[in-house]
């Protein structure tokens, strides 16, 4: 060092013993302060992000509360279920009434190829000894898949009729039918 004081470091050790004593505090205070801000900050940083975390799941359970005192009344939902279940009147398959057509229908639609867009609940009408059960069918096919669904629908052992056929598309038919089928009612032979 030029210019400047020069530390003489046998002084240093050879000095009386409380200035020896400041010396070593005042390092020990300098190692103690720089270790503390350095564990200090980053804990203050994972400090704050637990807090915004903390802040925003205060937020959200508050939002949630609110939600769950704007729902109606758990008994009130239940007696409006129950009425809506008694306005309902659900078509109950039965043995006889073509449930098992459906099935049939669906392994048609499979052999075939075509693919059931949608299926609408029958129509169930009486003609005399006749109980008629239509179905509204919408179905993707190209044109040898529908034809090899209308070959396997007449080779049927129920007897089987199509109407309301409308065909929309390109490549790939959307059929829109209605296959209905005939059914003997029981006790007329």
């Amino acid at each position: 060092m030029t210019g400047g004081a020069q530390i003489d470091w046998r002084d240093v050790v050879f000095a009386p013993l409380w200035m020896r004593h400041i010396i070593m505090i005042s390092v020990c205070m300098l190692v103690g302060g720089l270790g503390w801000y350095l564990l200090m900050i980053p804990l203050t940083e994972v400090n704050q992000q637990f807090q915004m975390q903390l802040e925003k799941a205060e937020q959200q359970g508050m939002l949630y509360q609110q939600q769950l005192l704007s729902l109606p009344d758990k008994e009130q939902l239940k007696t409006q279920i129950e009425q809506v279940k008694g306005k309902l009147q659900p078509y109950q398959y039965q043995s006889d009434n073509g449930a098992g057509f459906i099935r049939t229908i669906a392994e048609y639609l499979s052999t075939s190829g075509c693919q059931l867009i949608d299926i609408g609940s029958p129509l169930v009408s009486q003609q005399g000894v006749l109980t008629l059960y239509d179905w509204q069918l919408k179905v993707s096919a190209d044109y040898f898949q529908f034809i090899e669904l209308i070959q396997l629908l007449n080779s049927g052992t129920g007897l089987t009729t199509i109407s309301r056929l409308t065909l929309d598309g390109g490549p790939r038919l959307t059929i829109n039918m209605t296959v209905r089928l005939y059914r003997l009612n029981q006790g007329t032979l």
